[in-house]
């Protein structure tokens, strides 16, 4: 496509390679609704504070700094990077993205490059619209929409230099597979991107696709999800992970977006080939629904990702190479399967988003259905750290390094949440902090005697959210969809709220 320009900024560029994946959460969006919270924000430790460290955004969605008191601000649906200095928006942005914002998709995160201070280069992760202008509309972005592009900073503006990485964005399963006579969903979808992109303590880029509402290889369903030929994935071809079905994984990239040959399954594409085997090649873990959560602990290496649920089971897994989530066969622990079955197909829809592949068409036990999943060479099933028998939406998340909001904090993990109390009550708008064990390979239980199975039982509600034994782990409400958490060098921690449209200061008074 032609590049055109927005504000003085390159807004739309030329395409160069493609690659596919997408997700959703819940019984519907969560990200990218407009319902502020209805409750005051607050910390419920009284060693810490609150403030609003900057105002007046619209929708933002992720941050990164870039000096000690000057931020980049993305804003989902504007498509526009926001400088902020000493708190204050700078009136030209740094770019402005033609996005197509529907749903879950936009203009959704940004990783500095290892070596931003000297080469200025960033990579984003944003969703095309098709049009050259914003555009909110379903069927406006290419099939390939979901884009990773490499900028460079000069200082005040960002030019693209080059795209890495191409992943499905349009959702079109309401027209018929030919030799199909039915099984099509109601109308297209625009959720389950993931979209969150970070750098390892290795160099590499790791990125989070959501599922995207796809149902084949990686979604742990070897023939796709008919019952009868032919067994493809829907409207574009598949189950195999082509351009336009990688999706529900992590991928690990190097830094222009080929596979690192230290990929768990390297060898295991190369033997494939072609289109399926040079993706398969990227791929770090797969198995996975949606998260808008993903973080390196800085004192093991060890990447955490946070895992939304349909209904029954969302998660907080710690990602290894070659790791299998289970998605679609299973979601939280094997010992809980027969849990989660019986909410998928009693309550709620009764849907697992897709109607070609319902719940009713789960196994009957936890060790079929492990047996039903789709194993790459290598590959291995592992539960998830933690989990919580209903949805309870964990959203952005990063680990505390140092002693800026405390000794006792220093090495938690916390996340945040993907509803606004205004939108589910309950739990929705909290904060979650989590310790991990000694180890640093398990979340640290021991203060309460209720989680020593992993597992918090909180209640059905209608809307979800119930937050029935997450009472030691919830640290804030009030804070609406939070969307991302970012540790400043001040050693505070920056809290973007999509929904209350500011960034909150968590810092000791």
């Amino acid at each position: 496509m032609n590049a055109t320009r927005r504000g003085g900024v390159l807004s739309t560029f030329r395409s160069v390679g493609a690659v596919a994946l997408l997700l959703h959460l819940c019984a519907g969006s969560f990200i990218g609704t407009s319902h502020a919270d209805t409750i005051p924000v607050e910390v419920l430790d009284p060693t810490l504070q609150v403030t609003t460290a900057v105002s007046g955004l619209s929708g933002p969605i992720a941050m990164v700094f870039i000096g000690p008191d000057d931020m980049l601000v993305l804003e989902k649906g504007t498509g526009r990077i926001r400088r902020v200095i000493g708190g204050i928006i700078q009136a030209t942005p740094a770019l402005d993205l033609a996005v197509n914002s529907n749903s879950e998709r936009g203009l959704l995160s940004i990783a500095l490059s290892p070596g931003f201070s000297k080469n200025g280069l960033a990579y984003i992760r944003w969703t095309e619209s098709s049009t050259g202008a914003d555009s909110g509309n379903v069927l406006e972005t290419p099939l390939l929409g979901n884009r990773i592009d490499v900028f460079h900073w000069d200082g005040s503006t960002f030019t693209q230099q080059g795209n890495i990485l191409n992943l499905r964005a349009l959702q079109t399963d309401n027209v018929l597979v030919p030799g199909q006579t039915g099984g099509t969903n109601g109308a297209p979808a625009a959720n389950h991107n993931g979209g969150v992109i970070r750098f390892g303590p290795d160099g590499k880029l790791y990125v989070f696709m959501g599922d995207n509402g796809r149902r084949g290889w990686l979604q742990n369903l070897p023939n796709g999800p008919f019952l009868s030929a032919p067994n493809v994935d829907d409207t574009f071809g598949g189950p195999a992970p082509d351009n336009s079905h990688l999706t529900g994984v992590i991928l690990r990239l190097n830094a222009d977006g080929t596979a690192p040959a230290d990929n768990p399954f390297f060898a295991a594409g190369g033997a494939i080939g072609g289109e399926v085997g040079a993706n398969i090649q990227k791929v770090y873990s797969y198995g996975h629904r949606n998260g808008f959560g993903m973080a390196f602990d800085p004192q093991s290496g060890s990447l955490w990702e946070t895992e939304n649920a349909d209904d029954a089971f969302s998660e907080l897994n710690r990602v290894v190479p070659g790791m299998n989530g289970g998605w679609i066969q299973a979601m939280g622990p094997q010992s809980r399967f027969a849990q989660f079955k019986f909410i998928e197909t009693t309550q709620f829809t009764q849907a697992l988003q897709q109607v070609r592949f319902p719940p009713t068409r789960l196994a009957y036990t936890a060790a079929l259905a492990q047996a039903r999943m789709f194993m790459l060479p290598g590959a291995f099933y592992k539960d998830p750290e933690f989990s919580w028998v209903y949805e309870i939406g964990p959203a952005g998340a990063t680990f505390i390094n140092g002693n800026g909001l405390g000794t006792s904090y220093n090495g938690t993990f916390w996340f945040g949440s993907a509803r606004s109390f205004g939108q589910v009550g309950g739990n929705g708008g909290s904060l979650y902090r989590m310790r991990l064990t000694p180890d640093r390979l398990n979340v640290d239980v021991s203060s309460d005697v209720r989680l020593k199975d992993h597992v918090a039982d909180n209640l059905f509600r209608p809307t979800k959210f119930d937050g029935t034994e997450s009472e030691t782990l919830q640290i804030g409400r009030g804070f609406g969809i939070t969307t991302d958490l970012v540790q400043g060098p001040d050693g505070a921690l920056y809290v973007v709220s999509n929904t209350d449209n500011v960034i909150y200061k968590i810092s000791r008074p």
